[in-house]
């Protein structure tokens, strides 16, 4: 065999290797559900929840300015600033925890990898970020607003049931 042949063999057997290092057996995926208690898990294997992909997480975004709505509910800016509390704590005390577990959906409990641990904490910093912003009472009522809005406009144009 001939040196360029073999340099060619080599390349392509390293290509090969490499290719298969990247997929398959070497890749993870991380799974997001939530239980019937409102918890929401992570997991390598899926429980009928989200793939956990750019894609997903994009999709999630939320509009940059929604309209202004006006008069807001007092009892909706307390339940604001208290889920910003407890956004803020849950954050705190995930960064300090030494391990965190994770329940599947038979009730087993196991360590969360560090690629779930990740995850977690960066759907826990997003939730702060969400409920902690100055206009965060406004923006949440707004975007409420118009969901009521999307979902009778929804219902309106369903055809009736039989």
């Amino acid at each position: 065999m001939s040196p360029v042949a073999r340099m060619f063999g080599v390349r392509l057997l390293l290509a090969c290797a490499f290719a298969a290092s990247s997929s398959g057996a070497g890749a993870s995926s991380v799974y997001r559900w939530v239980d019937k208690n409102g918890l929401v898990h992570y997991d390598d294997t899926s429980s009928g929840g989200n793939k956990m992909t750019r894609e997903y997480l994009e999709d999630r975004k939320i509009a940059e300015e929604p309209e202004w709505v006006g008069a807001i509910p007092g009892n909706f800016s307390a339940e604001v600033e208290q889920r910003c509390t407890n956004a803020r704590e849950r954050l705190a005390n995930y960064r300090t925890a030494p391990q965190i577990y994770g329940r599947d959906p038979s009730g087993n409990v196991y360590p969360l990898s560090p690629t779930q641990q990740r995850l977690m904490l960066a759907e826990i910093k997003a939730e702060s970020d969400r409920y902690c912003q100055p206009d965060a009472t406004r923006r949440i009522y707004a975007e409420r607003l118009a969901a009521d809005k999307a979902e009778r406009a929804r219902k309106q144009q369903a055809p009736p049931r039989r």
